[in-house]
Formats: structure tokens, sequence, C-alpha cells
């Protein structure tokens, strides 16, 4: 549910920004998954993982900016390379903003798969690591 949010305003700020603002392919989708992050990583520690305080928030926020990072620059790369192969092929500007939307979309699928396995653990709690032990212990003797 965080990431369809943070997508959809990412979305919102990618279509305005390109399609009325005349911004860059590079920058609109830059700022857009900048704005997308922040409320994300807010849901996903309080909705997702039920962290609250201070424990553990630097490990958390490190972790994040790293994987949101990495990710980022793939979304925004990709993008950038659909708004260079599309440009010469539709002089529409509306046209083009859909093929970016689209194109940010699916670039994300991909990215959230592996943000997900690694934010699992970078905020699962230590009961979880506990719960993970006796299930493996179990399987072990089972």
């Amino acid at each position: 549910m965080a990431s369809l949010v943070a997508t959809g305003i990412s979305q919102l700020v990618l279509f305005a920004l390109y399609g009325w603002g005349g911004m860059g392919a590079t920058a609109a989708s830059a700022v857009a998954f900048a704005v997308g992050a922040v409320p994300h990583f807010v849901m996903i520690r309080w909705w997702a993982w039920g962290q609250r305080g201070l424990p553990r928030l630097t490990r958390q926020v490190v972790g994040y900016i790293v994987v949101t990072v990495l990710g980022g620059l793939v979304s925004v790369l990709l993008t950038t390379l659909a708004d260079w192969l599309v440009a010469p092929l539709l002089a529409d500007r509306a046209a083009r903003t859909l093929v970016l939307n689209v194109t940010y979309v699916l670039s994300g699928l991909p990215v959230f798969v592996a943000k997900y396995a690694f934010l699992d653990r970078v905020f699962a709690t230590d009961e979880d690591a506990d719960h993970a032990v006796v299930l493996r212990q179990g399987e072990l003797t089972g």
C-alpha cells in the first residue's frame, strides 16, 4: 500500500513537472522520485514494519537511503532513456509525458521487489529474527 501511495505521488509530480512545467525528463523524474521517497519511508516504517520511536532509526534511515538512491537511479536513468528514444518520434509533449509515466512505473517493479527484500531485513525486529531462527531450527530437526 505504501509503495502504491508513493508511486501515485511520484506520478503526479512527474506529470506536473514534465508535462506542464516543461522540466526535462531527468530532473523531473529525479524530483518525482525524491518527493515520493519521503512519505514512503514514513509509511513503510509505521505501517509495514510497525516501527515506532528512535531505536534502530539510524540503521533504517541509512539502509533506506542506500536502497532508495539505487532504485531511484534506475528509475531516473530508464525514464531519461525513454525520453531520449521517444522524443524524435513523438512531438506531442502530452504523449511523451504518458510514455515517461508508464516507463517510470514499469522501471519501479523490479526495483520494488529488490527494495522489499532488502528493507525487510533492515526493518526486521529482534523478535522477527528470533522467530526466523526458531523456524529454521524446526526445519532442521523436523
